[in-house]
Formats: C-alpha cells, sequence, structure tokens
C-alpha cells in the first residue's frame, strides 16, 4: 500500500470515528449514553443501494392500498407514511405511493435505459450525464436505495399545478413535516440548492435519511460509484456535492415526528 494510499484511509478512518461521537453525543441524556437505532451505523452496500430488500428485514412491503405498484420502504418509514396518508383521507386527499425504494440494480435499469436512448443526442458523456441528471439519480446516489424516500401520486410537474393535485400538493406542505416528511427537492430558483430539478412527488422521511446523509458523506468517494455505464462522470459532475447533497435545506435536520 502506497503512502498517499495510506494518507486516504486514515482520513476516511477518522471522519468515521468523528462522525460516530458526534451522533453517540447527540443521544446521551444525564450522562448516560443510550444505544442508537440501528441506522447509525450501516455500511457501505448498504449507502450505496446494494440491498435485497425481500430478504432485508429493515424493509417491509407498502401496502396494496398505500401504494400504485409493489414496492418497499423502511419498516419506520412505512409506518410514518400510513399514518401520513390516513390522516390526508380524513380530509378528502388521498395519498399512494408510486415509488419507494429503489435498490442499485433498479436504478442502474433506469439510468443505462436513458443513457443508452439520449448519448447519441449529446456530444459529450458529461453532457449526457446532465440531461439526465434533471430528473434521475445516477446507481450509487439515489436516496432511494435507503428507502427512506417516497415518490407521491404523480411524476408530472403539471399533475400539482392545479385541481386534485394541487390540494394534495398543498396538504403535504402543510402536514407532511408533523410526519417527518420533507419535500426533498424544491424550487432551485428560489432556494438556491444545486442538483435535481423541482419534485413535487419526492418526499424523505428526515428522522432517518438525515442520518443516512451524514454517514454517505463520511464513507462514499467517488471510486465507489461505478459498475454501469457513464459512471466516469460521476466526479466531473460532482454527484456527491452538487445531487447527493443538493437538497432543500429543511430536509437536512433531524427533526422527528
Amino acid at each position: 500500500m502506497n503512502s498517499l494510499l495510506r494518507i486516504v484511509n486514515f482520513g476516511r478512518m477518522i471522519k468515521k470515528v468523528f462522525l460516530l461521537l458526534a451522533l453517540a453525543f447527540l443521544f446521551q441524556s444525564e450522562g448516560n449514553a443510550q444505544l442508537l437505532p440501528w441506522y447509525y451505523e450501516v455500511d457501505e452496500n448498504f449507502l450505496l443501494g446494494k440491498t435485497s430488500f425481500e430478504s432485508d428485514g429493515r424493509f417491509s412491503l407498502v401496502s396494496s392500498s398505500g401504494s400504485t405498484k409493489s414496492c418497499y420502504l423502511l419498516v419506520e418509514v412505512n409506518g410514518a407514511f400510513e399514518q401520513m396518508a390516513a390522516a390526508a383521507q380524513k380530509e378528502g386527499v388521498i395519498l399512494k405511493v408510486i415509488s419507494g425504494g429503489r435498490n442499485f440494480n433498479m436504478q442502474k435499469a433506469i439510468w443505462e435505459k436513458k443513457w443508452n436512448t439520449r448519448r447519441p443526442n449529446f456530444k459529450s458523456d458529461k453532457e449526457t450525464a446532465l440531461d439526465i441528471l434533471k430528473y434521475s439519480s445516477m446507481p450509487g446516489t439515489s436516496r432511494h436505495h435507503w428507502g427512506t424516500d417516497v415518490d407521491i401520486n404523480s411524476l408530472e410537474p403539471s399533475y400539482f399545478a392545479s385541481g386534485k393535485g394541487k390540494k394534495e400538493y398543498d396538504w403535504l406542505q402543510k402536514n407532511a413535516g408533523s410526519f417527518g416528511f420533507c419535500q426533498t427537492y424544491d424550487n432551485k430558483q428560489t432556494s438556491g440548492r444545486s442538483g435535481y430539478s423541482e419534485e413535487k412527488w419526492h418526499y424523505s422521511y428526515m428522522p432517518i435519511s438525515t442520518v443516512l446523509l451524514n454517514q454517505y458523506n463520511a464513507k462514499i468517494v467517488y471510486e465507489e460509484i461505478s459498475g454501469f455505464v457513464g459512471s466516469q462522470t460521476a466526479k466531473e459532475v460532482e454527484m456527491i456535492r452538487a445531487y447527493v447533497n443538493g437538497i432543500a435545506g429543511g430536509c437536512n435536520t433531524l427533526t422527528s415526528p
């Protein structure tokens, strides 16, 4: 192992130690450390989406009444969404998950289909990646990998502009935070964030996604964002800084419902 690699590995180890110490401090009560929930220490494979939802007990299937297709979420997120959907229904608003957990292979299929279709239309790999990244994540970088994020009711921006869709969006804007959810990608022009275009349908469960994002930043390096066509552009387009961390300001807190 050369000296540069030793320095890189040592640096990653130090970052991990400081992260765990900070998290442990947050969960101290009257001087007695409490047991941290499982999601305060996950491995790189989990963060990169290299997970089988069907065989991993941390995930559960979203009920058929609460979704438009078979999909999984973390058990805690599934329960929180059910509570939110039940509250919305009492006010005449129906909320359904149209996309939940997506592991690395699922995201890879989406990404590579778009890459193969669009690549001939652009002069460079970078331009192709940036076009796809308006709405779709690279495998290994999607918050959907974690089972904390949901797409609700529609993937069309125009749907939420008027009528039933606007009523649903207004309800979510007013009430989602009470259940721990936050619209992850708000209007970039007004918020000043980087990354994906606005997604009025995409909500993240902050009590867990915030913890996982901190770990992603501490543990994942660009060399690990690989295994799919176009992966060589990850560093060039600043996937981690601009996209993984390009979220609405209010979605990066430890706020509990």
